[in-house]
């Protein structure tokens, strides 16, 4: 991966007024064995996105100051990571959602370890490949009928996982802005 677009093209602030705001690490594991990327499966009994992939991360709280503080605390609470284990690389643009959240996305490189799920909150941690995850095989396009609309969305199809909505949509950008591939 290389990381130069990142920090060259700058990130677009991209909030929508009503929407709560958010922020997510996006876990890099540049390991000996390749370059993976951590997601976390939510719990099925939260009252929102309730079962889905997702990247650490959650709603900010006023004590948190700046978003990217909100992406620490819920990366500690949630995988059990050390402040001092995060290497911030840089910043996606926002994403805002159907849910009305409007989230930052913050890169970062992480050991490779293994991590310690809240158990209220994480169901499961997983690691995938970045190979995997860009071979087009595992990737489509697809319309998500939600109440108010149709759109076209990401997906990523990963052993007996899916990967979709907001997340999908972040880690098309990453994965665009770092690498080779296009969706």
């Amino acid at each position: 991966m290389n990381f130069e677009g990142i920090n060259q093209r700058g990130s677009k602030k991209m909030y929508v007024e009503g929407n709560s705001r958010a922020a997510v690490i996006v876990p890099l594991i540049l390991g000996e064995d390749g370059e993976e990327i951590l997601f976390t499966k939510r719990t099925t009994w939260l009252d929102e996105h309730a079962g889905q992939m997702s990247f650490p991360g959650g709603r900010y709280e006023q004590e948190d100051k700046v978003l990217k503080r909100t992406a620490i605390r819920e990366a500690m609470e949630e995988i059990g990571i050390e402040f001092n284990e995060m290497k911030f690389i840089g910043e996606l643009d926002e994403c805002s959602t159907i849910t009305k959240y409007t989230i930052t996305p913050f890169i970062v490189e992480i050991p490779d370890r293994s991590y310690t799920r809240n158990k209220k909150e994480v169901a499961k941690i997983m690691r995938y490949s970045v190979e995997d995850l860009t071979s087009v095989s595992n990737f489509e396009w697809k319309e998500h009928t939600n109440s108010n609309e149709t759109i076209l969305l990401p997906y990523f199809y990963m052993e007996d996982e899916v990967i979709w909505g907001a997340t999908a949509r972040i880690l098309v950008q990453l994965l665009e802005t770092t690498t080779g591939w296009r969706s």
